[in-house]
């Protein structure tokens, strides 16, 4: 599975799979996402190997991995 797609619905994180999969998370589980404005919630880059999204301007990076995370309950996941 690859992102190909990051988008933002009030206090969540959605990602759009290239399986056709959507997984959606709170910001609260990621505390730079969660203390960062909208603009700097945008400016994000999907990695080239489409595993991971990085905020250059925030200094943070998110895996793939890390939105199934497990001692957690998923929010909202469409697979």
């Amino acid at each position: 599975m690859k992102i190909q797609k990051v988008w933002f619905e009030k206090d969540h994180i959605f990602l759009g799979l290239d399986s056709g999969h959507i997984i959606g998370n709170p910001l609260e589980w990621f505390v730079r996402l969660k203390e960062a404005s909208i603009p700097q919630l945008e400016q994000f880059e999907i990695g080239p190997t489409g595993e991971s999204i990085h905020w250059e301007i925030l200094d943070e990076d998110l895996s793939l991995e890390s939105f199934f995370d497990f001692k957690r309950e998923l929010n909202y996941a469409k697979i």
